[in-house]
């Protein structure tokens, strides 16, 4: 079975494209009074100064759309069968056998830039293996070193690691589902969300 799970962060961060309409907006608008009525002196100077207030926040809506991207931004695909679960991200793929499977569980934890574009308690399901030199990693993880760093496990446990956006927890759901059908002899854990 293939489960596709979302990422936690969208496309492009919906402030900055508000910021992006209303900028270009402040820009544009008194450019053009200026160029198309007899505007007086102080008049002028009120339109110019709105111009360049459009200025600042179009190019922080730029910059905030171009510039940081949310790092887990790729869906993530677990696949389970028989032999154990493979989980592939957008850097790199881990395989692990169900009987070097200890635990599989879902923990509640404070993702925070620049993994997503705001701080937010996300799930996060992980295939906890009985020793980390069991898991065979493919690629280079450069997303999943870092998460590795951030939460306090090895790379290789973090390739492992899924950090499941929002609207994944119907597939998220699938996969316990799944384990607990599929494989009774590994236990499944699912940690509560946090009253916030």
């Amino acid at each position: 079975m293939d489960v596709r799970l979302p990422a936690p962060a969208g496309g492009r961060p919906p402030l900055a494209l508000v910021a992006i309409g209303v900028g270009a907006v402040l820009l544009v608008a008194p450019l053009a009074a200026i160029a198309s009525q007899g505007l007086s002196p102080l008049d002028r100077l009120d339109a110019l100064m709105l111009a360049l207030a459009g200025v600042v926040i179009l190019g922080w809506g730029v910059l905030r759309t171009a510039g940081r991207r949310a790092r887990l931004r790729h869906p993530t695909v677990v696949q389970l069968d028989g032999v154990g679960v493979t989980v592939r991200g957008p850097d790199v793929a881990a395989t692990l056998a169900w009987s070097d499977v200890a635990l599989v569980e879902v923990r509640w934890w404070e993702i925070v830039p620049p993994y997503v574009e705001e701080a937010r308690h996300l799930p996060v399901l992980r295939f906890v293996a009985a020793h980390d030199a069991d898991i065979t990693v493919q690629g280079s993880p450069t997303i999943s070193a870092d998460l590795a760093h951030a939460f306090g496990i090895s790379p290789a446990a973090a390739a492992l690691s899924v950090v499941v956006g929002a609207d994944g927890l119907e597939p998220l759901q699938e996969v316990l589902t799944w384990a607990g059908g599929h494989r009774p002899d590994v236990p499944v854990e699912v940690g509560a969300p946090p009253e916030l």
